[in-house]
């Protein structure tokens, strides 16, 4: 049983942290904190929380092989990329994913590579009008984490996945649960994931594992800079 909550410090974790830990235990290569640059002059114009990609063949363990999280598997045979705004609170998308004559989309577009030049303006008009774009090669969507679910941004974007960080806990504890043989040998592993493990290994269940994480934003708390310039 996990010690008691009260007696013992939480573990407090940067919301970016538990984002990145999430995404690659689904086998996604990550980028935090996507800087985008303007043609001309040294001040940025925004930058992507987390960039997230997954390849559509992806696959761990043969005879008994991980199942990644629905919720964020959402397409076939096809490269999965998903801009992510992570927030501590409720989920939510910021000025540069929603206003279209800032034109920052296309410039995260042309830096990340992965669409063709000639392409570049369609699968942004499509991601600042639905959230998503998808054809036969790859599926390129914003995506929220934070506390909560934003009902507003559900019904203008209702393509866009929102995760809340008790999905995400919960997911971390069961993949840990369910693989705790192959999870157990992590000596690569940042100290962030390491504690992660270290906390399941203690708790009994799911909901008393997520008792013990703070999520808190380290931005936030020393007076740093917002996680999107707007």
């Amino acid at each position: 049983m996990c010690p008691d909550s009260k007696q013992q410090k939480l573990f407090t974790i940067d919301p970016e942290d538990l984002a990145y830990w999430y995404f690659r235990l689904n086998g996604f290569l990550t980028i935090k904190n996507f800087v985008v640059h303007p043609d001309m002059g040294s001040e940025q114009r925004t930058d992507v929380d987390m960039i997230a990609c997954r390849f559509p063949y992806r696959a761990e363990l043969i005879t008994r092989p991980m199942k990644d999280d629905a919720r964020l598997i959402i397409t076939g045979q096809r490269i999965l990329i998903y801009l992510a705004e992570v927030k501590q609170d409720h989920c939510n998308l910021n000025g540069p994913w929603t206003k279209k004559s800032r034109g920052n989309m296309q410039l995260v577009l042309r830096a990340l590579g992965a669409v063709p030049q000639r392409e570049i303006e369609c699968v942004a008009q499509c991601l600042y009008d639905n959230g998503s774009f998808e054809n036969d090669k790859y599926r390129i969507s914003l995506l929220c984490l934070g506390s909560r679910e934003n009902r507003e941004l559900k019904n203008s974007f209702p393509e866009v996945p929102q995760i809340i960080w008790s999905h995400v806990l919960e997911f971390i504890y069961q993949r840990f649960h369910e693989y705790r043989e192959q999870k157990l040998n992590h000596s690569q592993w940042d100290s962030v994931g390491e504690k992660l493990f270290n906390i399941f290994k203690e708790c009994i269940n799911k909901t008393e594992y997520a008792k013990q994480i703070k999520i808190s934003s380290q931005k936030n708390r020393t007076g740093g800079r917002c996680a999107l310039i707007l």
